[in-house]
């Protein structure tokens, strides 16, 4: 499913546009005791991982933190929503549950203010993708979402560091409201990615570029 389904604050979604970036190896990610999302190093919308955007926001590439490459989030609000990008990250081999911290470096190219909402949906019920539930106005089926709003109080590029233990269930209704994006038992692990924006006033811009998306062991990862 290519938009958003469980902006509690600011809705909703319309129908996604595509892009794409660059993924790592594996053998490197183990070496590293990490994960990388995306590091967008391919710079082509035609290669690499896929991603959708959705709603006010646009997408395209821009010099990255110490690389030749990051996405750029940018849009106009309405009501302070702008939209964002997402990615489908299910893979039924991969146990996300060694990883504890969640990375990114993030640059601002407008005026302190805006916010990002990172959601990451973990699916409990076996379906294997995000599931609609139209009874519950776009919140997700069979799916937990857990989210976390990040303040960008800065201008430029900075790095963040969320542990995973920040992230909090949006959808704890008849479900089980653990961090834990192992398949397994009839679920199927980390489903998805969902990176959403507002603006620091009503109708205000935003101009943000991220880069380095990944999850990470820290030094004490999760039991």
């Amino acid at each position: 499913m290519k938009r958003p389904l469980a902006i509690l604050l600011v809705l909703l979604a319309s129908i996604p546009a595509f892009c794409q970036g660059s993924v790592p190896s594996k053998t490197k990610e183990a070496a590293l005791n990490r994960l990388v999302i995306d590091n967008f190093e391919a710079g082509d919308f035609k290669k690499g991982r896929d991603w959708w955007t959705f709603d006010r926001a646009s997408a395209g590439f821009v010099g990255g933190y110490r690389s030749k490459y990051a996405i750029e989030i940018k849009g106009t609000a309405s009501n302070w929503y702008v939209g964002g990008i997402g990615t489908y990250l299910g893979h039924t081999d991969r146990d996300m549950s060694r990883y504890d911290l969640f990375d990114a470096d993030i640059c601002n190219n407008g005026q302190p203010g805006p916010s990002l909402k990172i959601e990451l949906y973990q699916d409990n019920g076996g379906k294997g993708m995000v599931v609609e539930d139209t009874h519950k106005k776009l919140n997700p089926k069979y799916t937990e979402c857990f989210s976390y709003k990040l303040k960008i109080d800065w201008t430029g590029w900075k790095h963040i560091s969320v542990p995973l233990q920040d992230f909090t269930n949006d959808n704890p209704e008849d479900r089980d409201t653990v961090w834990n994006p192992k398949p397994g038992n009839g679920a199927g692990g980390l489903l998805q990615m969902q990176v959403i924006a507002t603006a620091s006033s009503r109708n205000g811009p935003v101009d943000l570029a991220l880069d380095n998306i990944e999850f990470r062991e820290g030094d004490h990862g999760r039991k």
